[in-house]
């Protein structure tokens, strides 16, 4: 891929029919969680609007045509026959358990999705999937059955904790939902990771805690301390839980964009495990937090989105 693409239309198709094989570097996607929840507020219905529209952003699903047609690509005997079996017997128990419904149709079109992204992916390719409660449970079984058989795996499960939520969201008595999950699965070991590092993670006196002083002002370490010292010169590497404030309402980078993600959370992403010229992935862009983020760190970038309001 010579230049960035920016593509208005159905993800499943675009990635089948205009993205190549082994082709992408990193693939990060923010997809619908079937949370129920209506984003309808922010759009003002320009240019036409399918289904898949509606769904994408109303986040209800319903088991219907379309979600049926993609359930017989898992059928054991006449699916898909790029598709793993452990996928296809993953399928066929998820419809035993949870019935023929918007649950299990949220899940078959998640799964036609994440196997395109897994084909695009190049073999030192990674992909980063953010969701809720709501299903990840489900969704980390889709991918350790897509990714697992092949020689992928996962890698790490991250917390992005939303340092600024407000407590007082929702009068509902119930426990403040303060996280979100991004799954981070790679194609194989030979994965691009640059480690990152929380310059601002330790205190003012962390040297001398650390080191000693022979009297010529040179720092020498304790051998307690070594390994802690080294991290220091850099920063602390950041862990597996992630303290980036969610984008309020004063923020410069807000766009009026209901499920925007701050640029902080990608950049983090891009820079571990990308290098500059290499392919940035965003499925469901939005807009364009992904695309921007790439852009700004010299990466090339392919976004995808359904909704004409995401691409203008």
């Amino acid at each position: 891929m010579d230049k960035n693409q920016l593509y208005y239309g159905d993800n499943l198709e675009v990635l089948r029919n205009h993205i190549p094989d082994e082709s992408v570097d990193l693939c990060y996607i923010d997809p619908p969680f079937n949370s129920s929840r209506n984003y309808n507020q922010i759009y003002n219905n320009e240019g036409s609007e399918d289904r898949a529209q509606v769904q994408a952003f109303t986040d209800t699903w319903e088991w219907d045509d379309e979600a049926m047609e993609g359930f017989e690509e898992f059928d054991l005997a006449a699916g898909n026959p790029a598709y793993p079996l452990k996928l296809k017997h993953l399928m066929t128990g998820l419809e035993r358990v949870l019935g023929r419904g918007s649950m299990l149709a949220y899940l078959v079109s998640m799964a036609q999705r994440i196997m395109e992204i897994w084909r695009t992916l190049k073999p030192a390719g990674s992909f980063y999937l953010h969701c809720d409660p709501t299903a990840s449970h489900y969704l980390k079984l889709l991918c350790d059955s897509i990714f697992c058989p092949r020689g992928g795996k996962l890698r790490r499960e991250i917390i992005w904790y939303l340092d600024n939520v407000s407590g007082f969201k929702g009068l509902a008595p119930n426990w403040i939902r303060d996280h979100e999950t991004i799954f981070y699965y790679v194609k194989s070991d030979k994965k691009i990771f640059n480690k990152i590092y929380d310059a601002d993670a330790y205190p003012p006196d962390y040297e001398k805690k650390f080191c000693n002083d022979d009297g010529d002002g040179r720092l020498y370490m304790k051998r307690a301390g070594r390994k802690q010292y080294l991290d220091q010169l850099k920063g602390k590497p950041i862990g597996s839980v992630w303290r980036v404030p969610f984008i309020n309402n004063m923020a410069k980078e807000r766009l009026g964009y209901a499920t925007q993600k701050p640029e902080a959370l990608l950049e983090r992403i891009v820079m571990a495990s990308s290098n500059e010229g290499d392919v940035v992935m965003d499925c469901y862009c939005g807009c364009g937090t992904t695309v921007a983020v790439a852009q700004r760190l010299g990466r090339r970038w392919i976004g995808i989105d359904i909704t004409f309001n995401s691409i203008s």
